[in-house]
């Protein structure tokens, strides 16, 4: 009987050993089952605030290709105006070049003019210094003109005061004269009067 109890404890100590050891094993597996559902779970917590962040990264890549399109749109209508000012500036600088040829134009055809004015009024000046002297010798031939008539007038002066005296002369010597062929006459005598012997 001793025996057999101690078979039978022995049985029972050996099934409780198997009983405890399978039980540790099922404790062992519930433990890593409940790690592994505890790491999935994590993995699933994870994987959930990794899906909220990617839905958040999407939204925010969809809001930032939105503000991207809107971007990209305005750069493009930036870019229109800017080529359009661009196009305005390119006919702005054109018209502005054929502005600045045609001034250049006129000032060199103004400068031409200068150029022919400027001949012109150094022949002018040329003339002029040619008048000048042409004057300045007529001008000493007037003087000597003027020299020879005032001595020609003054010769006439005097040849008139000498002609008066002259004349003086002439009328007093016919004065004269006249007075002796009145004596003369007088002293004819008449043609049928017998001539009379003058006073001793």
């Amino acid at each position: 009987m001793a025996v057999v109890g101690w078979l039978i404890a022995a049985a029972v100590w050996w099934q409780s050993s198997q009983t405890q050891s399978q039980l540790n094993e099922s404790l062992t597996a519930a433990e890593r089952a409940r790690e592994s559902l505890a790491s999935d779970l994590q993995n699933l917590q994870k994987t959930a605030g990794t899906a909220a962040d990617l839905k958040k990264q999407a939204a925010d890549a969809e809001k930032a290709l939105s503000d991207a399109s809107a971007a990209r749109a305005s750069a493009q209508n930036e870019l229109a105006d800017l080529t359009k000012q661009i196009s305005d500036a390119r006919l702005a600088i054109s018209g502005a070049q054929e502005e600045t040829s045609a001034r250049t134009r006129d000032l060199q055809a103004v400068d031409a003019r200068l150029k022919d004015e400027t001949d012109h009024v150094a022949a002018m000046q040329s003339q002029d210094q040619a008048l000048a002297t042409e004057q300045s010798r007529l001008q000493g031939e007037v003087d000597a003109a003027h020299r020879a008539l005032s001595e020609a007038q003054t010769a006439t002066a005097a040849a008139q005061k000498e002609f008066q005296a002259l004349q003086g002369q002439i009328n007093a010597a016919a004065t004269e004269l006249n007075a002796l062929q009145a004596q003369i006459r007088a002293a004819k005598p008449e043609p049928n009067s017998t001539p009379t012997s003058p006073n001793p």
